[in-house]
């Protein structure tokens, strides 16, 4: 009797749990398969652990016992990781996070919201969704600026004309930066900047870079570092959002080391050892040598006497912080946000010479290859999750991603092994770069109508048509890769390719819905009409003091359009002495060896070969 009374206590406790949680499925056929055969509509939560809105709905709306009831009972609910599932965050990025859309069983958008609600008012939503669903008044939104059902024939300068029109009528000439009211750091278009600047002598662009990088640096934490995701200000940089992102340090750290390298200005080097000791002290997992995912500031949005504004909290001294308890982190280790890092640390290295960046780049290097790269030839998008406390949304298993593959992981890996090869000479990156290129082609490109799917896994049909999303700057990624390795190989194989992918995703309909986040796509386009300059160092012995004083001095150069590698003999002749040739497609220098005047012959066959290409 006793037993059975457990037993019933146990059933009860475990139904009541039930009935005080929302009963989240993952984005998959099962969710879909469910909602068709209960003919009920399904509610889709998108966003991420860093995201201050999606905790607040994760503890102030999702624990409320009547939305609870509403979700449970009268509809299919769907939770996603923008990060760990990138084809799912880049679907529904123009919502921000949390993206709360509302589908049919058969996955037509019906409605769509940005932002958290509190409890209140989602009820309302949700019982005003569900009687106009029952009345048949929701429209189903036919938008669908991910399937690329064709593609345009552009010649590329025509389509570089394009985007560079769309990302310049972002750049805010008052305060400074890419966007208006909210305020990013993005990393990306200040790369492109840079790029513009020296390789078209577009002395605008510079201008740029620097300008919003003075404003980056407003968005730094002076007291631990690290730079804020955003500010929500009216535009003018003042205010500041919790949220530091991993992948934004990274991005921005290459910035001030470029900055740095353009203007040898200290305060470019002094932001970036700001931010460099931010990622070592705080997101650093050192047991692994990987990074964390980010860290917010707020401590516990639950309790009220532990949240501070954060244009207040970052005015505080590190121990009048420490009274609102620890800054929580995501402690979820990604792949491509660890080699975003490493390029950042490879960057640093080349503008300083300090060999402890390359250190810290080679060893996060390694063990993203350990801990992610798969038997099948390209890595897996989570590495591992460290999180001690539970997340909100589940992470795609290890026996899972044996199958999947993400474009925005395989991209970022690609670029940072790429690096690597330049500035260890270690063959053994190479050699995995052509095989991760084989392979992504293989997995991912679309041969009917060009471009990178961003994952092969697309079991869901939205709309009646299946999910295969391109991201414009993930393929933006890969190109930019395929377009070095090409010029660092000596090979136009994929000359083709990558024209049709330029085009495919370069559609009026991909680049607007991407708004000022396209600046990796200009870059890519910009590099496959210029080309790199291959700084070749030619020796018989790679570890002679002469070799290596000659490399170091190649590898501090700055030029972005340099990409370096380190051979024997034979493509170029043996001249007795380390010898340096550098190159575009239709130019060679004469060979320069190490002696006082190298940089000015550098820069003047430099200076020779752009005038050339300008007549």
């Amino acid at each position: 009797m006793r037993d059975r009374l457990v037993i019933c206590l146990v059933i009860f406790n475990f139904l009541n749990f039930q009935s005080q949680t929302i009963r989240w499925q993952a984005w998959g056929d099962a969710a879909f398969k469910a909602a068709k055969e209960s003919k009920k509509p399904i509610f889709l939560d998108v966003g991420t652990e860093w995201c201050t809105a999606c905790n607040l709905m994760e503890e102030k709306t999702y624990t409320d016992a009547g939305v609870i009831k509403l979700l449970n009972e009268r509809f299919i609910c769907i939770k996603a990781d923008a990060e760990a599932q990138p084809d799912v965050g880049s679907r529904f990025l123009e919502w921000g996070w949390p993206a709360l859309i509302f589908l049919d069983c058969n996955g037509h958008q019906l409605m769509a919201l940005q932002g958290n609600r509190q409890p209140v008012v989602f009820t309302k939503i949700l019982n005003t969704f569900l009687t106009n669903y029952a009345k048949g008044k929701l429209t189903a939104n036919k938008k669908d600026y991910y399937v690329v059902e064709n593609k345009e024939n552009l010649p590329l300068k025509q389509l570089l004309n394009k985007a560079d029109k769309q990302l310049n009528s972002y750049y805010d000439s008052v305060y400074y930066g890419w966007g208006f009211n909210l305020k990013i750091p993005l990393y990306q278009p200040i790369e492109y900047s840079f790029w513009q600047a020296n390789v078209n002598g577009d002395k605008v662009s510079f201008n740029k870079a620097i300008q919003s990088l003075n404003k980056y640096a407003k968005t730094s934490d002076r007291v631990c570092g690290g730079v804020y995701f955003g500010c929500t200000s009216e535009g003018d940089w003042e205010g500041a959002q919790p949220e530091k992102r991993a992948e934004y340090q990274g991005g921005v750290l290459n910035n001030y080391a470029e900055a740095y390298a353009a203007t040898k200005d200290e305060k470019w080097l002094f932001e970036a050892n700001l931010l460099k000791n931010y990622l070592l002290k705080y997101l650093l997992h050192k047991p692994d040598s990987l990074f964390y995912n980010s860290q917010e500031e707020y401590v516990d949005l639950r309790d009220l006497s532990k949240t501070i504004e954060p244009e207040k909290y970052f005015t505080l001294s590190e121990s009048e912080r420490l009274k609102y308890g620890e800054p929580p982190i995501d402690k979820t280790l990604y792949t491509d946000i660890n080699f975003r890092i490493v390029r950042a640390f490879l960057k640093l290295y080349a503008v300083t010479g300090d060999s402890s960046n390359l250190k810290i780049a080679n060893s996060v290097a390694k063990s993203v290859f350990n801990n992610a790269y798969l038997k099948s030839g390209w890595f897996k998008n989570v590495i591992k999750n460290l999180n001690k406390t539970t997340r909100m949304r589940n992470l795609p298993s290890d026996s899972s991603q044996q199958n999947i593959v993400y474009l925005k992981a395989q991209g970022q890996a690609a670029l940072a092994m790429l690096d690597l090869y330049q500035f260890t000479a270690d063959s053994f990156w190479l050699e995995k770069c052509k095989q991760l290129r084989k392979v992504v082609i293989e997995k991912l490109y679309d041969k009917a109508y060009g471009g990178f799917y961003s994952t092969n896994l697309m079991p869901v049909s939205l709309g009646g048509k299946k999910t295969t999303t391109k991201v414009v700057y993930e393929n933006a990624l890969f190109i930019r890769f395929l377009i070095e390795l090409g010029d660092i190989t000596d090979s136009n194989e994929d000359e083709l390719l990558i024209t049709e992918t330029l085009n495919a995703v370069g559609t009026d309909k991909l680049l607007q819905n991407e708004e000022r986040l396209i600046a990796d796509f200009n870059l890519a386009v910009n590099k496959a009409l210029n080309h790199h300059l291959i700084f070749t160092v030619v020796s018989t012995d790679f570890n002679s003091p002469e070799t290596m004083q000659l490399m170091k001095m190649v590898t501090s150069y700055y030029h972005p359009q340099k990409l370096m590698k380190l051979e024997t003999p034979g493509h170029y002749p043996d001249l007795g002495k380390p010898s340096l040739f550098v190159c575009n497609q239709n130019l060679c220098s004469n060979p320069l060896q190490l002696n006082a005047s190298l940089e000015k012959q550098i820069t003047a066959f430099i200076m020779k070969q752009s005038s050339s290409n300008k007549d």
